[in-house]
């Protein structure tokens, strides 16, 4: 398993590997060399599929800090829309005769998915370098404009005033 990367001193080789041997001396896959293991940072999953970014909202229930990759938000977006698309289907189906619980369930699913989805967008527009609290201003139409583009746009290269790149560029 591999999580964090290492770099050689001497060759500057990157390579990938567990945590677990960081401190340790090896010898580097490229020049030969031995040096000791000091992770120069996480290993994201380059191609995260879509259940993975939309229970990550769920993992990250409340964090309104750091950055999310576009795709993740992407993907997390869609299976919640899909989500609360089959909550509507089954409380059509088992409450179609009771007026009174109407809407339960998919009511139900948005209150528990309203925070996380919240908090990924934070986490998407600060990817952008732009403040999350820009999701207070969706209501009026020019910003709602803008505030879809910041979604579709590529996060910034490197770190930015949010934290690391999550793609590890």
């Amino acid at each position: 398993m591999s999580d964090v990367r290492y770099q050689c001193p001497h060759c500057g080789q990157a390579f990938e590997g567990s945590s677990e041997y960081a401190g340790t001396e090896t010898e580097c896959p490229s020049c030969g060399k031995t040096f000791k293991l000091e992770a120069i940072g996480t290993v994201s999953a380059e191609r995260p599929n879509g259940l993975m970014c939309y229970f990550g909202i769920f993992r990250q229930y409340v964090k309104f800090s750091g950055r999310t990759r576009r795709r993740e938000f992407w993907y997390a977006f869609l299976f919640n829309w899909i989500v609360l698309f089959c909550a509507g289907f089954i409380d059509g189906c088992i409450f179609d005769e009771y007026d009174d619980y109407q809407y339960l369930i998919p009511g139900l699913y948005i209150l528990a998915s309203l925070i996380p989805m919240i908090a990924i967008q934070f986490r998407r527009l600060h990817d952008t370098n732009k403040s999350g609290w820009w999701w207070l201003l969706l209501p009026l139409p020019v910003v709602n404009l803008a505030y879809f583009v910041w979604l579709m746009d590529d996060g910034d290269k490197g770190r930015n005033r949010f934290g690391p790149d999550p793609k590890g560029r």
